[in-house]
């Protein structure tokens, strides 16, 4: 019974805050593929538990809530009647009484740090969700360190890294848009704006989805590019019906991604074209004028 237990402990304090933080962070984005062995995981579960369990362990402490709901020597009676049979027969009283506060305790303890892993999941999620802002607003200042420590090295490596590339998480700040020009196995090069991707549940690339799309006619490039060395590559891009293009992650041999600044269009017009415009407006309303 006391290896259940114990067990049992372990797992819900120890193993379970991991899983929730994974459960919670996985709402926003999907998470980095992340190969371990089980010991390996079985460490970083216990490093991600250690500073909740922590702080409520003292939050229980401070409040008071330990020495109100049991004690210390309540510990000891469950474990001793947990570890011996004869002692178990011999305090059944005091066994069932101090497990009663033992569980007070535990529940006490559990409500508190699995509610600081809720919080601390959800400001994950926020950080995610605003990765972009925060970076450009706090990457300078006397913010810098601590902003850079916690997005570089606690965010980042939570988070799918084909997520971070094709969400926009990572664009400069101001009107920009994200293009993909994008290799494939069969040598076919295209090129669009970055719509939308599937991820797997590994976090691995499944499908990219372009909008604009453009299929670039390389061979017919070369063959001008031959007669003609300043020819330029940019009137070789075709446009593929459709507004939207999917391409298979699996079928991807390259991909560069570029940040592309969107510039307003403008039209301007001198006045003997504005005059024209408004004349031929004013016709079409009212015909008999």
């Amino acid at each position: 019974m006391l290896a259940l237990l114990l067990s049992t402990l372990i797992a819900i304090y120890l193993l379970g805050p991991d899983l929730v933080s994974r459960s919670i962070l996985s709402f926003q984005v999907p998470r980095r593929n992340i190969v371990q062995s089980r010991g390996e995981e079985i460490v970083r579960a216990i490093l991600i538990a250690v500073v909740p369990l922590a702080v409520a362990l003292a939050w229980a402490l401070f409040s008071g809530t330990f020495r109100h709901e049991g004690s210390l020597s309540d510990l000891q009676t469950v474990f001793s009647g947990l570890y011996s049979d004869r002692y178990f027969e011999a305090s059944q009283p005091a066994f069932f009484s101090s497990l009663r506060a033992f569980a007070w305790m535990n529940f006490s303890l559990l409500w508190r740090l699995y509610l600081l892993v809720v919080a601390i999941g959800l400001v994950f999620n926020l950080l995610i969700k605003n990765y972009n802002r925060v970076w450009n607003r706090y990457r300078k200042g006397s913010l810098e360190g601590p902003v850079d420590f916690i997005l570089t090295y606690i965010v980042l490596p939570r988070i799918s890294e084909w997520h971070v590339l094709l969400s926009g998480m990572r664009l400069p700040p101001g009107p920009f848009i994200l293009v993909a020009d994008i290799l494939t196995k069969s040598n076919a090069l295209y090129q669009g704006r970055i719509q939308d991707k599937m991820l797997n549940a590994d976090g691995s690339l499944h499908t990219i989805t372009l909008a604009s799309p453009r299929r670039f006619l390389r061979d017919e490039f070369r063959t001008q590019a031959d007669r003609d060395p300043d020819t330029d590559s940019t009137d070789y891009w075709k446009s593929i019906p459709g507004n939207l293009f999917v391409l298979m992650g699996s079928d991807i041999v390259n991909l560069n991604l570029k940040y592309i600044r969107q510039r307003p269009m403008s039209i301007r017009f001198d006045d003997s074209e504005t005059q024209e415009t408004l004349s031929r407006l004013f016709t079409r309303l009212d015909p008999d004028s």
